[in-house]
């Protein structure tokens, strides 16, 4: 509890380098850094996380010992494995759909090719290997009336469209310009399809441990109108 007009106290900020023999070590420091102090623990180590700017929140998180004699700052570990993940386009996906024109009754099928995993390295300050793996683990398929999909990575080769895919959804009801029509679906003008690459990306210091690296999912959206085939009896004359 503080008084009124009384300022909390501010604790400084974390930074990360090298001590004299060359180990990765943190102290604390006045200056603006990409690094936050997550925990503390007796022994001097720090969970420390790496908050890249314009990052929301902490991307990366490494246990790290406390700097024992001076430290030299330098690029470290953590900053390498954001560095590779980031060095690599994440594709937004781009489906298409057969038919364009969706029909009550009848499959739509979807297909959408996804990105083949990847894996980068490079040498670290430490002359250490720091090795990244991204890999999209699923893709989901919002149909926009209430049915989702979520696709694994082993079926991921089959979401080839037309005929044989096995991404396919049938709608039920049509969509009409002015929602709510006869037979028309009640609120929506066409259905949103929203196909989503969930990305799977992980990083490790030569053989040692993998560590997972936030992406954030990519994301499209595509507005799709459904039909409705009607058969009618003609008299001939």
């Amino acid at each position: 509890y503080y008084e009124s007009g009384e300022r909390p106290p501010v604790l400084p900020d974390v930074n990360v380098g090298y001590d004299a023999l060359g180990t990765e070590c943190w102290w604390k420091t006045s200056a603006d850094t990409p690094w936050v102090k997550l925990a503390e623990y007796s022994d001097g180590h720090a969970l420390v996380g790496y908050h890249p700017y314009g990052s929301p929140g902490t991307v990366l998180e490494s246990l790290i010992r406390g700097c024992t004699s001076q430290p030299r700052e330098t690029d470290n570990t953590l900053a390498a494995a954001w560095e590779l993940a980031n060095r690599h386009v994440h594709h937004l996906p781009e489906p298409a759909f057969n038919p364009d024109l969706g029909v009550t009754g009848l499959e739509t099928y979807l297909a959408v090719a996804v990105p083949d995993p990847v894996t980068d390295s490079l040498i670290s300050p430490l002359g250490t290997t720091v090795t990244v793996e991204i890999k999209v683990a699923r893709v989901i398929v919002d149909w926009g009336d209430g049915r989702v999909d979520d696709f694994t990575e082993s079926t991921h080769p089959h979401l080839t469209g037309y005929p044989d895919g096995i991404a396919r959804h049938t709608y039920e009801t049509k969509t009409c310009p002015t929602p709510g029509g006869p037979r028309c679906h009640a609120t929506l003008s066409a259905y949103e399809i929203q196909v989503e690459f969930d990305w799977f990306v992980r990083w490790r210091v030569d053989a040692g441990p993998w560590s997972a690296i936030a992406v954030p999912n990519t994301t499209t959206l595509v507005t799709y109108d459904v039909d409705e085939i009607v058969t009618r009896s003609v008299a001939i004359p």
